[in-house]
């Protein structure tokens, strides 16, 4: 397996504009870029750091996995993503040591690894292809 960097944080906020404001004042953060993405029901803020990037989520909606985070644990870490360079050994050796993993879209470079086997953290495994 190889796992070659953090990719990045995602941090599930209530108010997205707050948030992105302390996260620049408190520590001097730059926001590369915002927006909404209704594909998965939130608004983003890309705040880059080194060679990953800080990414603050807060819900479009009323329902959603995001929502749901917000509810049951209020404000915090939602998932963080750690970068490999090869998806199909990466998973190959999770599942030898008997890690439950979600298999890719079809040709995708994302998935996800359970917060159950991850101390609760929901883990996302990503290749950026070069």
């Amino acid at each position: 397996m190889a796992i070659t960097n953090l990719d990045h944080v995602v941090i599930a906020v209530h108010d997205i504009e707050a948030a992105t404001q302390t996260w620049q004042s408190n520590f001097g953060l730059s926001l590369e870029r915002s927006g909404e993405n209704p594909g998965l029901g939130v608004k983003q803020a890309i705040l880059p750091i080194g060679s990953a990037f800080i990414e603050l989520i807060s819900p479009l909606g009323e329902s959603g996995p995001v929502v749901d985070a917000l509810k049951n644990k209020g404000e915090g870490i939602y998932l963080i993503s750690l970068a490999v360079d090869d998806m199909d050994a990466t998973l190959a050796d999770l599942r030898a040591k008997g890690v439950r993993v979600n298999d890719p879209p079809s040709g995708g470079s994302i998935t996800f690894i359970s917060p159950r086997v991850a101390n609760g953290v929901l883990v996302q495994l990503i290749e950026r292809k070069q």
